[in-house]
């Protein structure tokens, strides 16, 4: 191989690592994507599969952010939405971020919205307990 061609290669290889890592889950067994890269990645994912979208926009500074956070690792929770594909926007990461926040018409954190397929996205109530949460996604 020449030069050239292992120079293209290694480019190539880095490019295909960074993109993946762009869209990769926050953890495996709860898929969480990240902000505006893992969003465009869930539209196509709805787009191709079909199936509701969960999006999520909070900070890392917000208090009821890491209270709902707690509420959404559990497991009555995780086991409902196993199936859901489900994106967190951080808006303070960049300007595409806050585009997105301002097309959902986020106003304070955190917000919630369901998207499902074919239908206008819908806010969320984010308080109360599991089973109150719980009862505004269809089984």
């Amino acid at each position: 191989m020449t030069p050239k061609a292992r120079g293209t290669v290694r480019a190539l290889a880095i490019g295909i690592a960074l993109a993946s890592a762009m869209v990769r889950p926050a953890c495996a067994s709860w898929s969480w994507y990240e902000d505006s890269a893992g969003y465009q990645y869930t539209v196509r994912r709805q787009r191709s599969d079909g199936g509701p979208v969960l999006i999520y926009f909070r900070t890392d500074w917000c208090p009821h952010c890491r209270t709902l956070d707690q509420l959404l690792e559990s497991g009555e929770v995780t086991s409902r939405l196993k199936d859901y594909l489900k994106v967190r926007i951080n808006p303070e990461h960049g300007a595409a971020e806050r585009r997105l926040e301002k097309d959902y018409g986020s106003r304070g954190y955190p917000a919630l919205f369901l998207q499902a397929e074919g239908r206008s996205a819908r806010r969320l109530s984010t308080e109360g307990p599991a089973a109150h949460f719980l009862a505004q996604f269809p089984r």
